[in-house]
């Protein structure tokens, strides 16, 4: 059989979100035989500008494996950094599926800080915070403030809390009130070293009640340590011993 009616290796041409990694169409599969031309073109896809391409887009079929992929990103993306900052939320804040997407069903609580690791601003002055893999808020300076630090680093590292109100409480039963899927940190001593995570749902037994000198409250668990109150819903709460 002559080479002209051989087929050569296909070539996969691939439109991708270039953020995400989303395909924005379908696959395609490009055949021809050996030693045929092809020659791939870009194509426009609303509301999305080209930004990359990888692969060659013109030369001949032959035995090698081949793809092409276009890589784009939303034209109202302006710019895109990768940080490491965290957010202080005075209180509950909106969570959405994506910049300038739908609202998510939970909102994260009030008075928590929470670590981002992108940020984007967008073409309408808007800036976006990334604090979870597929979940975003809106940055508002009336629901929250900027810290450039871990906060709960420059709390070890200053001098110790020690205005503390300590109620103990006769084994009241909480539940970890967080996010569906997600975790929390539990420490050693409020402000202190992580101890262990407790996921969403969690029943966690409370043996004492502690408020610092700023007005954050915290709980003390029969076995897990100590966590932010925030995070606790509580089926009921006992006076003292």
């Amino acid at each position: 059989m002559k080479d002209e009616f051989k087929t050569g290796n296909p070539i996969w041409i691939y439109y991708r979100d270039i953020d995400s990694n989303d395909n924005l169409r379908l696959p395609q599969l490009l055949r021809g035989h050996l030693g045929q031309s092809y020659d791939i073109k870009k194509i426009e896809i609303p509301n999305y500008n080209l930004v990359q391409i990888t692969g060659t887009l013109k030369g001949t079929f032959d035995n090698t494996a081949k793809s092409v992929c276009f890589y784009y990103r939303k034209q109202t993306w302006g710019e895109i950094q990768n940080i490491d900052l965290y957010l202080h939320l005075k209180t509950p804040v909106t969570i959405y599926d994506r910049v300038g997407g739908m609202p998510l069903p939970d909102k994260l609580p009030g008075n928590i800080y929470v670590k981002s690791f992108q940020r984007v601003a967008t073409t309408t002055r808007e800036f976006w915070y990334q604090v979870n893999a597929d979940q975003w808020v809106k940055f508002d300076d009336a629901q929250m403030t900027l810290v450039e630090h871990d906060p709960f680093a420059e709390q070890k590292t200053t001098k110790p809390i020690i205005d503390l109100t300590y109620l103990k409480l006769n084994q009241v039963k909480g539940v970890v009130d967080f996010l569906p899927n997600r975790s929390v940190d539990t420490y050693d001593q409020p402000y202190g070293l992580p101890l262990t995570k407790l996921s969403n749902g969690s029943v966690v037994t409370l043996i004492a009640r502690i408020k610092d000198e700023n007005g954050v409250t915290w709980y003390e668990t029969d076995h897990a340590g100590y966590i932010n109150a925030s995070y606790i819903k509580l089926d009921n709460e006992d006076g003292e011993d």
